[in-house]
């Protein structure tokens, strides 16, 4: 009963057509997801959600509600809160607050914004803009829920002819201190300043994207996991290409001590349709693999249902691949089926 009065809502609501124009110069958008999925197995599967072989109905949900406000033709500024899925409703995430100046070729950003390290950063919860429920969870998992930086970056756009477009992005982080659940244990992360370039190449509807960011990272937990301090140079490297109705996406990330890790898969658009599948591996310490089917419809331009199955295979180890919690007792659950409904929209 609940579930149809969403789905009434989410179809007919007024504002689910178009975001909402408070003034002439302030806006007010959002997007949500909402799924039910569960796993084959009892321990828990890919973090921040949690997956068990009970049907979970707020794994992957996530709200978000994003204030625009132009001053000037050359200044603005945005504020987004989000409730993510590790979040508890009363205990949303500021995700971003800035303020921007731009004129021509460049804009310059300064407060809260998102780590752009990967090509669907700046939509990171926005399940409705890409093609599956949640992001490729062996390159998008390596940020351990951090998604936001305080600092600055740089935009400069460059038009390398009619058709290929350049934007350079330097950008310069504080330092942070956060606390997450890491294999069930309260860990603390902290970073020191960090200095990065990004770069993206647009041609027609086609995306290149290479991420360098230089960080000290500090990881603390209890044993076994323990205390850890590296000096990390992380790579990430995407692909985006349309041949037509059929669209390839990849992204690669890599650092100066381990593996990449990687995924790479293929989407076709029929009419309202666009069913997909993906391959990715984490080729770090804790090694697996991932398989994904399934499709996307959309219902209406800003209401979209994805339905899929995921099988994700690691090893015999008390740390294993994508599972969230220690496994004290052998024989360790080393992979899952993971089913999944939801529905995404935006306004």
């Amino acid at each position: 009963m609940r579930l149809g009065l969403i789905l009434l809502l989410l179809l007919y609501a007024p504002w689910a057509t178009a975001q909402v124009n408070l003034t002439e110069s302030i806006r007010l958008s959002g997007f949500g997801t909402v799924s039910a999925t569960k796993s084959d197995t009892k321990t828990p599967i890919i973090g921040q959600r949690e997956i068990s072989d009970e049907w979970c109905f707020d794994c992957d949900s996530s709200f978000g509600i994003q204030l625009d406000a132009d001053f000037t033709d050359h200044w603005r500024a945005a504020a987004q809160v989000v409730k993510r899925p590790q979040d508890e409703f009363s205990s949303p995430e500021l995700e971003q607050a800035f303020v921007e100046y731009s004129n021509n070729n460049y804009q310059v950003k300064v407060g809260r914004l998102r780590l752009p390290l990967y090509m669907y950063s700046e939509v990171y919860y926005v399940s409705s803009a890409y093609p599956w429920l949640r992001l490729p969870i062996d390159v998008y998992s390596f940020d351990l829920g951090i998604t936001h930086f305080d600092g600055a970056r740089l935009d400069w756009n460059v038009d390398l002819s009619n058709e290929v477009q350049l934007i350079i992005t330097p950008f310069y982080t504080s330092s942070s201190d956060s606390v997450q659940d890491l294999y069930g244990l309260e860990s603390h992360i902290e970073t020191g300043h960090s200095g990065g370039l990004s770069s993206q190449i647009y041609f027609n509807e086609n995306e290149f994207k290479l991420t360098y960011i230089r960080t000290d990272l500090t990881l603390t937990a209890p044993q076994p996991i323990g205390m850890s301090q590296r000096n990390i140079d992380l790579f990430t490297l995407g692909m985006s290409y349309h041949l037509d109705l059929l669209h390839f996406q990849t992204e690669i990330l890599f650092a100066d001590d381990f593996d990449a890790n990687w995924y790479a898969g293929f989407d076709y658009l029929l009419e309202d349709w666009q069913p997909y599948i993906q391959y990715g591996q984490q080729r770090s310490n804790l090694k697996s693999e991932s398989y994904l089917i399934g499709t996307k419809y959309n219902i209406t331009r800003q209401l979209n249902l994805n339905v899929e199955w995921q099988y994700i295979e690691g090893r015999q180890d008390m740390i294993n691949g994508h599972f969230t919690e220690l496994q004290m007792i052998p024989p360790y659950e080393d992979s899952a089926h993971v089913v999944s409904v939801g529905l995404s929209f935006t306004f």
